[in-house]
């Protein structure tokens, strides 16, 4: 499994700066790939990638510098739905802090769709679960994370690419000035 290369914190605001941005570009809920919410907790941020075809990553952020991460690639190997026996994949929420565990059991969530988690209880560094997965099986966390962890630069291609001639309302400065607004100008 790979592992976030961002901090929480700078995570946390480049996410924030991409639901942002993806919201500028379309007022259209359903089309939307970045979604975050400031207050969906107590002292908790929720963010959310969903590609609109079944692969997702639920990110929750606490002020207390704790977070959690969990991705969904419904092609991989390592789905529930891939196993000769549905389940969760063993090991994948092995060592995880029950505090944040409770945040992946919302049903919204969808806790048995995961290939992936990983979370962070210093605010600085990541770990991830004891789950075994074998080599040749892709647990999708390298794409996912890259689509999560995007600097203004890259947000800005795949807009172009996801919004085609909406991007065109908005253009390059547009979207640079929100992440460079919100920090999320990361390299």
């Amino acid at each position: 499994m790979k592992l976030p290369t961002l901090s929480p914190s700078r995570l946390q605001r480049a996410w924030q700066c991409a639901a942002r941005c993806d919201a500028t570009l379309t007022s259209e809920d359903w089309l939307r790939a970045f979604w975050y919410e400031s207050g969906w907790l107590d002292g908790i941020a929720m963010a959310k990638y969903d590609n609109g075809a079944g692969d997702h990553v639920f990110g929750f952020f606490g002020a207390d510098g704790k977070a959690v991460l969990k991705g969904f690639d419904h092609e991989s190997g390592v789905s529930p739905h891939a196993r000769e026996e549905y389940g969760i994949w063993p090991g994948i929420y092995d060592g995880l802090p029950p505090d944040l565990l409770r945040l992946l059991q919302d049903e919204a969530v969808e806790c048995e769709h995961v290939t992936f988690c990983c979370w962070s209880v210093d605010g600085l560094s990541w770990q991830a679960g004891r789950a075994l997965i074998p080599e040749h099986m892709d647990d999708g966390s390298a794409w996912l994370l890259g689509m999560v962890q995007m600097n203004a630069q890259e947000f800005i291609e795949w807009a172009k690419s996801y919004y085609e001639e909406n991007f065109d309302r908005i253009g390059e400065s547009g979207v640079c000035a929100q992440f460079d607004a919100g920090g999320g100008g990361v390299a």
